[in-house]
This record gives C-alpha cells, sequence and structure tokens, in this order.
C-alpha cells in the first residue's frame, strides 16, 4: 500500500497518459531517461546528462536555483515527455520500518504510520510527506503489521517543486533515489536480501534491500572524483575524451604489481569496511522476530561508473561469503536478447535512478 509524495493535481486516465520521464538531480548534473512502451514492450527512446558547475546542488540540497533551472529549461527541451518523477538524495530523505495494529483501513493505517513518525524521524509530522509500503503477511508476535515508510520534508519538495515549475516542466512524484535504484538493479522476481553499492560522483550510497524493499542506507564521503583523482596521478591516461575509464584501466590485471590499482586499493577497503557494517547489523538484527531480517546477504550488486573498475568486484567478493555482481540495469526493464539500448553498458550503471523511476512510473500508471 502506497500514499503518494506528490499529490497529483492532474491525473489523465490512463488511455491518454503520456509518457514519465525519470530525472536524477546529481551534485553536478541533471540526468534523465525516458521509454517507448508498445503494448507493454518496453524499449529506451531518450536518455542524456546536462552538466552544470559544482556547487549548484550539494546531496540533495539546490545552492543555486538559478543554475539548476537553466539546466532544467534545457531538459525540457531535451525530452517528448509531459510529466517527469524525480529522485530526491538519501541525504534530504528519511527511511525506517515499524510496526503498527492489524488495521484494515487504508486511513486508519495512515494516521497510526503517521503517529510513529516523530519517533523515528527528527522532523515533525505534519513538515513531511510519506509513502508506506504494507506487508499484511508479516506479523509480530503480538500480531502487530510491519510495515516500511519513506519520506521526505514538504520542504525539500516545496523548492524541488519551485525550480521545475519556473523551468516549466511538471513533476508527477518525488521518490527517495535509493529505492528508486532498488527499482532498476534488484530483479522484481528476487525476494532476498541484497546490499546495493552505488558510486556517486561526491559519494558511495549503500542500500539494504530485502525482498525488493530498501531497509536502510547510508553514505561513505567516497565517490567518483576521488577515485579519478587518485587514478590520474599514476595514470594520466587513466580517463578517454569523454570522461569514462579508458580501455587500458578496464583491462588491468588486478593481480600484478600495477600502481594505479594499488592507488585504489585504499577506496575500496573503505567500501568494504562500510559493506561489513551493514553485515553486521544485518546479523545482529537477525534474531529479532520483528526484523524480518536474513542473517546473511544473498548478493551484493555494484553500480556507478567506478564500479566496472578491474578488481572492485574481486576484491569484495572476498571479504564476504557472498555472489558480488555488476548492475544489470535493464532487468525489470526488458531482454537484452530481444533489445540491445544504444546507452552503452558503462554508461547505464551511472543511470540506475532515473532508470528505476521511469519503470516505477509506467507501473503505477498501469495500475492507476
Amino acid at each position: 500500500m502506497k500514499m503518494n509524495f506528490f499529490k497529483k493535481l492532474f491525473y489523465p486516465p490512463n488511455y491518454i497518459c503520456m509518457p514519465i520521464a525519470g530525472v536524477e538531480i546529481c551534485n553536478s548534473s541533471v540526468r534523465y531517461v525516458e521509454f517507448s512502451n508498445k503494448k507493454g514492450n518496453l524499449s529506451l527512446k531518450n536518455f542524456g546528462e546536462i552538466p552544470f558547475p559544482d556547487g549548484v546542488v550539494k546531496n540533495g540540497e539546490i545552492l543555486n536555483k538559478k543554475v539548476l533551472i537553466k539546466s532544467l529549461s534545457d531538459l525540457k527541451n531535451k525530452i517528448s515527455a509531459d510529466f517527469i518523477s524525480v529522485s530526491i538524495s538519501e541525504e534530504q530523505t528519511y527511511m525506517f520500518y515499524t510496526q503498527i495494529p492489524d488495521l484494515k483501513k487504508d486511513a486508519e493505517i495512515r494516521q497510526a504510520v503517521e503517529f510513529k513518525l516523530e519517533e523515528y524521524i527528527p522532523v515533525k509530522a505534519d513538515e513531511v510527506s510519506f509513502e508506506y509500503h504494507l506487508l499484511r503477511d508479516k506479523k509480530d508476535g503480538d500480531g502487530n503489521l510491519f510495515v516500511s515508510v519513506s519520506a521526505i520534508p514538504k520542504k525539500v519538495i516545496a523548492t524541488y517543486a519551485e525550480v521545475l515549475d519556473q523551468a516549466g516542466i511538471t513533476p508527477v512524484s518525488f521518490e527517495i533515489e535509493s529505492r528508486m535504484v532498488a527499482k532498476s538493479v534488484i530483479s522484481k522476481n528476487y525476494h532476498k536480501t541484497s546490499i546495493i553499492i552505488n558510486i556517486k560522483d561526491d559519494y558511495t550510497a549503500l542500500s539494504l534491500v530485502v525482498d525488493g524493499n530498501t531497509r536502510f542506507s547510508s553514505t561513505v564521503p567516497i565517490g567518483n572524483n576521488i577515485i579519478r583523482a587518485n587514478l590520474l596521478k599514476t595514470d594520466p591516461a587513466a580517463y578517454d575524451a569523454n570522461g569514462n575509464l579508458s580501455e587500458k584501466v578496464v583491462t588491468y590485471d588486478a593481480t600484478a604489481n600495477n600502481d594505479s590499482f594499488e592507488a585504489l586499493l585504499n577506496i575500496f577497503s573503505i567500501i568494504k569496511d562500510e559493506v561489513r557494517k551493514f553485515n553486521d547489523y544485518l546479523i545482529s538484527k537477525a534474531s529479532d522476530k520483528k526484523s524480518f531480517l536474513s542473517d546473511q546477504i544473498d548478493q551484493i550488486v555494484l553500480c556507478g561508473k567506478s564500479s566496472i573498475l578491474p578488481g572492485l568486484t574481486n576484491y569484495i567478493n572476498q571479504s564476504f561469503n557472498t555472489e558480488v555482481v555488476l548492475a544489470n540495469v535493464w532487468i525489470n526493464t526488458f531482454d537484452l536478447n530481444n533489445h540491445i539500448p544504444s546507452l552503452k553498458f558503462q554508461d547505464s550503471l551511472a543511470y540506475t535512478a532515473p532508470i528505476g523511476l521511469a519503470v516505477n512510473s509506467i507501473k503505477n500508471l498501469n495500475h492507476a
């Protein structure tokens, strides 16, 4: 059961609905994705990235509205969709799980969740918009229902809505980034426990996903920019003209005494230590029947452009007795045997949030 973050003022009937683009506003750019939907068969229609200078957005906080509005105005000219769905960075949002009485009516459930908000987040209940996912098949020992809750402060939504409005763009929803990344890289048929490692420009976001639901997330101040700086110190040709890792780097022999690979080991270690914290939390909570957590991680999924760095997958795999894979961002979208998207694999790893947003919007339209 869900309650939308952004109350739709206009939501046309399904048969006249226009497509919705997925849009991620990052620290240094706006990324977007659109799909074509022909009789339920999706294909990649449009994607792109609009860069802007440093200092415009920082960890989800808009610092320079004027410059961002200019970039969003450019976005309007690049997409065909009349509506967009927007992700909000982890630093500006909240997620938690809780128990509520076994209620039947949606209004009663929503009220019970609202009463719980101030127990878990440092914001007054009337100052946030929230949605919840009710696990009716999960109950604690007292017969209470288990509920996952996501919340975004209304002032954050208002700021994003303001700049989008001034750019002439209509948002239909605001979603938490990590939840949309999971919509992209975790198969809808996968019901086990996953950790997603998403390497962004200025930080790495880690999220725990159980049975398709994002349980919690955290960030580490290590991202593509630091990785890039470390690589360029030892190999000036580590990146091509488009800012992508060069073929030389992608084919590094991680087992050799390679200076560039050695420069990355400390960064890899920091990421591994954060995954270890997730794992320790999982073990500590597994004995609590109210958490409905497994005592093990079944898979670790890597995404973000730097996730393709040679040795990272093996480095993490050696530390945990679990499968470590690079993300397939199309896993819930289409079969690569039937449709080959124009977005290259390495680049696609940075588009997880807008892909998840676009796919989630199509799913919501189909159930409208």
